[in-house]
């Protein structure tokens, strides 16, 4: 208590140095002189400032705020949220054509040259298959993930490598044999191979008769057995690899590549084929 109020003692001799103890009253020199807790209550005392360290927060973004209305709740977000989402991956798409045997297509270039490709020719060309993607709404757009391909060095390939089929014999599937005729050299085509038409194999390979895996019997049929309880069908187990055509081109030509396309055969891919050359029959 001494040191206190020696101390306080030292603070009114200083602010009568300054000039400012006659603007003190008589009442308030003694409380400053008594007690601490008054001093509290009459010295206002500047806050301290502590150095924070961290990240500085972001620039504020010199752009100005979108015009419009802006949303209320979380439905009206959502929705302005979905409105500019397919504003902003809107495309002009151009008009597909279809084969006569029901292959849609586009051309993304029409090459050059007379003439275009006929059965019987010889083709060199280079492609890509790939998944869908999920702003496809015709089937030709909106690619997703590569499955495998060929002369663009993506899939342990150089970018000379090339595919030299004759167009009408067989060494295509299906679908590329009906929408790679017509096309011209440095042409570019995408289409959209169903698996019918692709790599899935239509024949006794793909049963599970031929697999193994027939279930034969009430069990198999389904029905009511002889106590008169219901029995549930069993499942047919069907090899992929067997259903998987690995002759036609284009084929994958290594072993991670084949896998991605066990995995897709059975469903709708796009394939891009970039002709190279033709050589007519």
């Amino acid at each position: 208590d001494s040191q206190l109020q020696g101390g306080m003692r030292h603070l009114v001799a200083v602010l009568a140095a300054v000039g400012l103890s006659e603007a003190l009253s008589p009442a308030t020199r003694r409380c400053w002189l008594q007690s601490a807790g008054c001093l509290a209550g009459h010295v206002m005392v500047e806050p301290a400032h502590g150095l924070v360290k961290g990240s500085a927060p972001p620039p504020r973004s010199s752009s100005a705020r979108p015009e419009g209305r802006r949303c209320r709740d979380i439905d009206e977000c959502e929705a302005l949220g979905q409105q500019r989402e397919q504003a902003a991956f809107q495309e002009v798409q151009e008009p597909f054509q279809t084969t006569a045997d029901g292959v849609r297509y586009r051309d993304l270039e029409a090459g050059a040259g007379e003439g275009g490709v006929a059965r019987g020719d010889v083709v060199t060309f280079k492609y890509r298959v790939m998944r869908l993607g999920k702003r496809s709404s015709d089937n030709l757009s909106g690619e997703a993930s590569p499955v495998f391909s060929l002369g663009y060095g993506e899939d342990d390939d150089a970018p000379s490598d090339v595919v030299v089929a004759k167009v009408g014999s067989g060494e295509l599937i299906e679908a590329l044999e009906s929408a790679i005729v017509g096309m011209r050299p440095n042409g570019r085509r995408r289409l959209f191979v169903v698996p019918e038409k692709g790599w899935k194999k239509i024949n006794s390979a793909c049963t599970a008769d031929s697999n193994g895996a027939l279930n034969t019997g009430l069990a198999s049929a389904g029905g009511l057995d002889v106590l008169g309880q219901a029995v549930v069908p069993l499942a047919q187990v069907v090899d992929n690899d067997a259903c998987i055509d690995e002759i036609k081109q284009p084929q994958p030509r290594n072993f991670g590549a084949r896998r991605r396309l066990a995995r897709r055969f059975d469903e709708g891919l796009l394939l891009e084929v970039e002709l190279c050359d033709r050589k007519p029959a």
